[in-house]
């Protein structure tokens, strides 16, 4: 693979070309990018032939240790790699280590092994059996095995024992990758450790810089899960600034946007998922006052829509919009039926692309910043709206008393 850029600038944002992947070679990817986020490598709640509409485009694959693992004897028995085992030969997928959208449990380290989390319990994983795992997936690209379990909270002796620990990985990890005739056309990242410590960030960028590697990965910053989606933009900022590369996690939009505007190049789609998840819509994209859609998300779980029958944004292209009602989402919803989630999971993945696509074109347009105030202002709305909700709420229940 081959990453390209016209960007002379350090820590801005910037529109960068993927090429020359080795399984399938005509594929190009412009940056920034997301990935779509899978478990057991397919998109959640839909099938193959579903994703296929929601997007003809090429995408890559973000694909999670811990959700497929466990598949890797019956690949061994039928010789197959990753890519054909799940269906998806047709597009570019990276390995990663622990699932973004679920919480990582913190601790239970041992020497030389990283403890993976699978529907099965806890999967204790060495450098010999992740490259086995590797030899067996064949994956386009991979990062090598790391101690990420750092966040805000951690001490200076666990972030130390990170780096410590990820370098020494990834140079038996790097040894055999580099040893192994089978992994000739796979790509191997580097995570950056260090948690929130810049010096240890230093040691971790200092180690890496001297590989002949493809990219890095910013690992260590939280412990996945649907609560990254909180984490305040200005608590990372001097971290990501000091660490360009990807970031993957559950990143807000407001979020991707000031990390994009630092040089970030590469994220996944975990958030739409977990949005998904929580029975909402994404709506930050809307600016059309016909859908009154004043925030960044509505939810289905709200009895406002049950006699809505307007669709999620008239102004989306999405299957769910064209063919479907809030009212009738509401009713799905409501009763758990599983539909519900399937057309919550095409508008939200189908708004996060689109996402992607405004943003590409707002850098070659150099109106980035402006776009960014706009979505900031949709943030601002839903925050208001839920203060306004808290206030009647609590007004209704002392008159009540």
């Amino acid at each position: 693979m081959k990453f390209t850029t016209n960007s002379i600038k350090s820590c801005a944002a910037r529109i960068g070309l993927l090429t020359e992947f080795e399984r399938i070679p005509n594929t190009t990817f412009e940056t920034p990018l997301v990935l779509v986020y899978t478990k057991g490598g397919c998109v959640p709640h839909l099938t193959k032939d579903v994703f296929k509409m929601l997007t003809s485009s090429p995408q890559m694959l973000s694909v999670s240790l811990s959700s497929t693992c466990l598949m890797q004897e019956t690949m061994k028995d039928c010789n197959i790699n990753f890519a054909n085992f799940v269906g998806m030969k047709e597009y570019i997928n990276f390995l990663t280590i622990h699932d973004p959208a679920s919480t990582t449990p913190s601790g239970f380290r041992e020497s030389g092994i990283i403890p993976l989390w699978t529907r099965c319990g806890k999967y204790a994983i060495t450098v010999d059996k992740y490259m086995d795992i590797i030899e067996t997936f064949k994956p386009d690209m991979y990062v090598a095995l790391c101690d990420g379990d750092t966040n805000i909270d951690s001490s200076r002796k666990r972030i130390s024992k990170s780096v410590e620990s990820s370098m020494t990985f990834f140079e038996q990890c790097f040894i055999k990758h580099s040893s192994s005739e089978v992994l000739k056309s796979c790509e191997i990242l580097g995570a950056i450790e260090g948690g929130y410590n810049k010096d240890a960030r230093t040691v971790s960028i200092n180690y890496l810089k001297t590989k002949p590697l493809i990219g890095y990965v910013i690992d260590g910053l939280h412990n996945n899960g649907p609560h990254v989606k909180d984490i305040p933009s200005k608590q990372i900022k001097d971290i990501i600034e000091h660490t360009i590369v990807i970031s993957m996690g559950c990143w807000n939009p407001l979020t991707v946007l000031e990390l994009i505007e630092l040089g970030v190049d590469i994220f996944d789609t975990t958030y739409p998922y977990v949005i998904t998840e929580n029975l909402e819509a994404l709506t930050f994209l809307c600016d059309r006052d016909n859908c009154n859609n004043i925030g960044h998300i509505i939810s289905f779980t709200e009895g406002r829509y049950a006699d809505d029958f307007s669709p999620i944004c008239s102004h989306c292209e999405c299957l769910t919009c064209k063919n479907h009602t809030k009212a009738y989402l509401h009713h799905l919803c409501n009763v758990k039926e599983l539909l519900g989630k399937v057309l919550l999971m095409i508008h939200n993945v189908h708004q996060y692309l689109e996402f992607f696509k405004i943003i590409r074109e707002n850098i070659k347009r150099d109106t980035l910043d402006d776009y960014k105030k706009k979505i900031n202002l949709k943030f601002k709305q839903n925050n208001i709206i839920q203060a306004e909700e808290f206030t009647c709420t609590k007004d209704s229940k002392l008159t009540s008393l």
